[in-house]
């Protein structure tokens, strides 16, 4: 790929070094060497130059950028107010928010459940779950049809469990036990 380059390179600087050597012209502008270069780069060759670069493997990585590069670049695209207008206007985009949140979401989740072993968070949540708005909703979802319907299925699987049939038996049992030793 870098051969490629090389010989976009080495073709452009031929063409302005036989230009210059043909007559006794002066030796073109940097003005009129940029519009030259520019031109070929135009050209359908040129184009496919610039695919054929881009395809290839070794390029690619060379132009991936490092982590800190990229850091600073997102924390100076977020600080900037033209930066946060532009994120807002990109997380508008639901097929972009979606990517994002699929990216991010193993690291939210890790985040979340380092917050939860956090004291002071603990308690930002349990003020909030105690507030008597949200106890209002709580208790009108305990209400309402699908939510009991959904408690008598889970009860019924509970008791068709072989696992709880023998825990509830032994229970019995013990109870029955210490019941026979209370009388004697």
């Amino acid at each position: 790929m870098m051969a490629k380059v090389g010989s976009l390179v080495l073709c452009v600087c031929l063409l302005i070094g036989l230009a210059g050597c043909g007559s006794q012209q002066k030796l073109p502008s940097y003005q009129e060497n940029k519009k030259m270069v520019l031109d070929m780069l135009k050209t359908d060759d040129g184009k496919k130059v610039f695919q054929d670069m881009l395809k290839d493997r070794e390029f690619k990585q060379a132009l991936v950028l490092d982590d800190e590069a990229v850091r600073k670049t997102l924390i100076q695209t977020l600080t900037t107010e033209q930066g946060q207008k532009l994120w807002q206007k990109m997380l508008q985009d639901p097929d972009f928010s979606e990517q994002l949140a699929k990216t991010m979401e193993s690291e939210n989740e890790k985040l979340l459940k380092q917050m939860m072993k956090d004291p002071g968070y603990q308690g930002m949540m349990l003020d909030i779950l105690k507030t008597p708005e949200l106890q209002q909703q709580y208790l009108g979802l305990l209400r309402t049809k699908p939510f009991r319907q959904q408690i008598d299925k889970s009860i019924a699987e509970l008791m068709a469990s072989p696992l709880f049939k023998k825990q509830l038996s032994d229970a019995i049992v013990d109870t029955l036990k210490k019941e026979q030793e209370k009388q004697q």
